[in-house]
């Protein structure tokens, strides 16, 4: 049987494909303090919430945990895509029971409806 090598602290960081920023996970830090005793205060509201990379969704707030936001989608949202049908075409989404999951530190705008 062949022995495994221990794994040394300067062989974990040669392979360390990511590694943040500390400032940038203070940040982090900083927007998750802040967002989740707000997204708890409104549990059970509707929201229009926007993320930073453009998406825009529209629901109530079910549930908060240390990393995310839990979005229960309104029933008569629409979702649109663009291959292969002409554009823009949207769809209604088939169900009003979806729950997301989204992000807290994706989240730019969370507005009450």
């Amino acid at each position: 049987m062949r022995k495994k090598k221990p794994v040394t602290t300067q062989s974990r960081n040669q392979n360390r494909l990511y590694q943040a920023d500390e400032s940038f996970a203070g940040q982090l830090q900083k927007v998750r303090e802040k967002l989740l005793p707000l997204c708890h205060q409104y549990k059970n509201h509707a929201v229009h919430i926007e993320t930073i990379d453009g998406r825009t969704f529209e629901g109530t707030i079910v549930d908060v945990d240390a990393g995310h936001l839990y979005l229960q989608t309104l029933s008569q949202q629409r979702a649109y895509y663009p291959y292969p049908y002409p554009q823009p075409y949207s769809y209604p989404r088939p169900s009003s029971n979806v729950i997301l999951p989204l992000v807290l530190y994706e989240l730019l705008v969370i507005a009450l409806l």
